[in-house]
């Protein structure tokens, strides 16, 4: 079984702590579980230090088959992909980051049925520079599932996507979760998304862990009052999910 475990972890840059002391019992594969907080408290840094990018105290405990920083792929909200390359030669270097160049009819399958399952197979001999922000960032997806990761963390993977991509995008992930017991961390800012696809949610704010659970337990409207400023309800909608509701207006 995929998991992973926080230890009283923390990280600063110079003298400035940007969180410390967090400590989670416990993310399974298998699962989706959202990343929530208000803008610069500190969600990337949080994902650069799971995966050793940035170094601070405590420990991250990783049980995987491939274990240690190996089995985590982060994935940026700006990943700098090299723009003379096309789609399909962008999704296969990164399929070989970390291991041996020799290519493979099973990684070229591999490739291929992530292209179809995030439909840009048409994009696939497309320059990088040639594509809207979206598509790049539907790429950006593509080359960290190209990777097979254990652990996928993916900050705000659905941002410059419309909301029907966004809805394809987020049920696609908690398929494969599924399917690969794959552990996947999603920074989010929209907390209805949070509320309908992710098991688990995780909040940070003011430099702490301040809720971390079932998201229909974690996402109330103390919550939103405490940590997002704001006056809200939960409601259920039709399908029994529940939905953030402002003033009569579905957040």
């Amino acid at each position: 079984m995929v998991a992973l475990a926080l230890n009283a972890i923390g990280a600063r840059y110079g003298s400035r702590a940007i969180f410390s002391d967090i400590s989670v019992d416990m993310i399974t594969g298998g699962t989706l579980t959202a990343l929530i907080g208000p803008n610069a408290a500190g969600k990337s840094t949080l994902f650069k230090r799971i995966a050793g990018l940035v170094k601070g105290a405590g420990t991250v405990t990783v049980d995987a088959p491939r274990r240690g920083e190996d089995a985590i792929c982060y994935m940026p909200q700006d990943t700098g992909a090299n723009a003379v390359l096309t789609v399909y030669e962008s999704v296969l270097l990164a399929s070989r980051s970390g291991g041996s160049w020799l290519v493979k009819e099973g990684d070229l399958v591999h490739i291929d049925s992530i292209l179809e399952a995030l439909r840009i197979t048409p994009l696939a001999f497309r320059n990088l520079c040639e594509l809207s922000g979206g598509q790049r960032q539907l790429v950006s997806i593509a080359q960290a599932l190209a990777r097979r990761p254990e652990i996928l963390l993916m900050d705000e993977p659905t941002s410059a996507l419309d909301l029907h991509r966004q809805i394809e995008v987020l049920h696609l992930m908690r398929d494969l979760a599924r399917r690969d017991d794959m552990a996947v961390v999603i920074a989010l800012h929209d907390l209805n998304h949070a509320l309908r696809y992710c098991e688990r949610t995780l909040v940070i704010a003011d430099g702490r862990l301040v809720a971390a659970g079932p998201s229909e337990d974690v996402i109330t409207p103390a919550l939103l009052r405490d940590i997002y400023k704001v006056d809200a309800r939960i409601e259920c909608c039709s399908q029994g999910k529940p939905l953030i509701v402002v003033d009569g207006a579905i957040l």
